[in-house]
């Protein structure tokens, strides 16, 4: 289990600033540790299970993935590494924090894995992996890697694997053969907010949220507001709107989604 009794604090390192999480575990080295056992020829490797393992703890540092780089901030007037990326924590797991794989985390990453395998067989057969999705199947299919590039495919899988189950179970939910209402019609209605994007200028000037949501008799809806309570409430909302359009959702034909304007709490 992580130790998060103390809070993170920042460390000198090559003349910068980066974090040690709640001032204990330190990813700095991560990259030069694998080198390192790379360019020794290594007897050691890590099996799939054991990097996944690692990736599922990498996932608890971080609130969101982050990407190769790391991300950066201003902190106190000082420009600092907040955050190193998934893939530097996972081989950080690997290589110096390995107790904290539990054999809880272990067995999620077994279950991860035969979800993936069983999802790929099919997509393998109909030719309809996307090019990261075929990166981690060659994970899934190989064993005792150490590369760089199995690292990172690894350290997002977590994240793939949660926005897939997540987007199975909103289509199994986004069951309505027909749309909300009408065209024009005005509906009122209980939502749930499913991904909002900010968007800064739009084409008719000013700024607002591009939201999709589901309605708790699953309807799926889509419009833009402007209302922040409303684009980003994590709770089911009540609101009142006008059918725009009909249509599909984003990326998916076969669900319905219907249009809405003029959204506002009811």
């Amino acid at each position: 289990m992580i130790d998060i009794s103390k809070p993170h604090k920042y460390i000198e390192y090559q003349d910068a600033k980066v974090i040690m999480y709640f001032s204990k575990y330190n990813f700095t080295d991560s990259a030069k540790t694998l080198k390192d056992m790379q360019d020794s020829d290594s007897v050691h490797s890590f099996t799939k299970t054991e990097i996944l393992s690692a990736s599922l703890v990498a996932n608890k540092f971080n609130d969101v993935y982050v990407k190769t780089s790391g991300s950066f901030d201003v902190v106190e007037g000082d420009f600092v590494k907040t955050a190193f990326s998934n893939k530097e924590i996972l081989i950080g797991i690997l290589t110096n924090y390995r107790d904290l794989i539990t054999n809880k985390i272990y067995q999620d990453a077994k279950e991860i894995m035969e979800h993936l395998e069983n999802k790929f067989a099919y997509k393998i057969l109909s030719n309809s992996l996307t090019e990261f999705e075929d990166g981690i199947a060659k994970f899934l299919a190989d064993d005792n890697s150490m590369s760089s590039h199995v690292m990172g495919i690894a350290s997002y899988i977590p994240t793939y694997y949660k926005t897939d189950t997540r987007d199975e179970e909103l289509k199994d939910r986004s069951t309505q053969n027909g749309h909300l209402a009408d065209i024009g019609e005005k509906v009122i209605t209980e939502i749930e907010i499913l991904r909002s994007k900010y968007i800064a200028t739009t084409q008719y000037g000013g700024s607002g949220y591009m939201v999709s949501a589901i309605t708790t008799d699953n309807h799926r809806l889509s419009f833009f507001t402007s209302n922040e309570d409303i684009a980003t409430s994590d709770k089911h909302i009540r609101v009142s709107c006008k059918v725009k359009s009909l249509g599909t959702a984003w990326k998916d034909n076969s669900v319905n989604e219907t249009r809405v304007n003029y959204v506002k709490f009811a």
